[in-house]
């Protein structure tokens, strides 16, 4: 899984999974665009990557990051989560969830396969969507949304897009413990969330760059139009299979301990 002599964009990429993939890529041989709207996030990666400091939201956004070159592999993962119960959502948050997560995924990937078309170069496009795309949760409704929609848009582009030599695929990141989103999680929460993970543990954002390195390069190169969950198990498993002490038995976990 080498990315030698390929032009890469990440999107997202100042901190988090984002920053996690620009690593992971930089180490295996890529040549990196490196976008976000935090600038002393993107400074601080020392990896030699051309940085863009842009909104991927403003009209412009496409161009000024195409302008560092034809992408041979564009990693949309640029996203916000919008944590709202249903009928506190409103119009603006809505919108802007879908602008931010799927919107601006369409209009990049848009002008990055025009780009690739026109050179005949081919590529890889990943897109970051969400296990809440398959499963319901309360309060996410608008980002559950604009990643269904990142899941059926990855489709379509790999039925539009195979023609040329350009793969689509997504990834469905689970519950991942970035360093911003650790210092908010409740320790009798993390104990009781990590029962619904078959692997016993929540996700790093270097599972979920393993997995984009993997769809990005070569040893990936007869599969298009995949989601992959990278979830430790989340959607494989019934809820049942949780709380249920018979069936708790049946893997040889106790019954669970609520405080």
């Amino acid at each position: 899984m080498r990315l030698d002599g390929k032009r890469c964009i990440v999107t997202g990429a100042a901190a988090g999974i984002g920053r996690a993939i620009a690593l992971r890529f930089a180490a295996a041989g890529a040549t990196l665009v490196l976008a976000d709207r935090d600038d002393a996030g993107l400074a601080s990666l020392d990896i030699g990557a051309e940085r863009v400091v842009v909104d991927v939201t403003e009209a412009d956004a496409p161009a000024r990051i195409l302008a560092h070159g034809v992408p041979d592999v564009l990693v949309n993962n640029a996203g916000v989560t919008s944590v709202r119960p249903l009928l506190d959502t409103a119009d603006a948050d809505f919108d802007a969830t879908i602008a931010i997560c799927l919107a601006s995924a369409f209009r990049l990937a848009r002008e990055a396969v025009r780009a690739m078309t026109a050179c005949g170069i081919g590529g890889a496009i990943v897109n970051m969507a969400s296990v809440n795309a398959m499963v319901g949760q309360p309060c996410v409704s608008a980002y559950a949304a604009a990643k269904g929609g990142i899941h059926a848009l990855t489709r379509q582009l790999a039925v539009e897009c195979g023609p040329h030599g350009i793969r689509v695929n997504a990834l469905s990141p689970g519950l991942i413990v970035t360093e911003a989103f650790a210092a908010r999680l409740d320790p009798e929460d993390i104990r009781l969330t990590v029962e619904a993970y078959p692997l016993g543990r929540l996700g790093k954002p270097e599972d979920v760059a393993e997995a984009a390195l993997f769809l990005a390069s070569e040893a990936s190169s007869f599969i298009t139009g995949a989601d992959i969950p990278v979830d430790g198990g989340l959607t494989a498993m019934a809820g049942a299979a949780v709380v249920s002490p018979r069936i708790r038995a049946w893997t040889g976990r106790p019954p669970l301990r609520f405080a």
